[in-house]
């Protein structure tokens, strides 16, 4: 039996917008995965504890969608959004990630 894996579909990727004064500032916006992999994006993160995620399944079988998953275990055990952090027990609190992608 394949162990269980963390799937999460919705992230943060990083975008740029136009600042009144001129230039470009970069933006985090919330996207399912799939529409994020339509759209080329490149730069993603977790929507909840802002940590680092790894791009799965996007070669999987048909009608199955593209996932993510927390690169660092910390991460998913503190991450609302973490499958280590719904399986806990002991209480814990949720908390950003100790190593932010910025």
């Amino acid at each position: 039996m394949a162990p269980e894996r963390e799937k999460i579909y919705e992230i943060e990727v990083k975008r740029r917008r136009v600042k009144t004064g001129g230039g470009y500032e970069p933006f985090w916006k919330v996207k399912d995965v799939a529409t994020a992999l339509s759209d080329n994006d490149t730069e993603f993160r977790c929507k909840d504890c802002f940590g680092e995620v790894k791009l799965l399944g996007k070669n999987s079988k048909a009608g199955a969608p593209p996932y993510v998953e927390h690169k660092r275990p910390a991460d998913s055990e503190y991450c609302s959004n973490g499958m280590l952090f719904k399986k806990a027990t002991d209480g814990r609190e949720a908390k950003p990630s100790e190593h932010p992608v910025q």
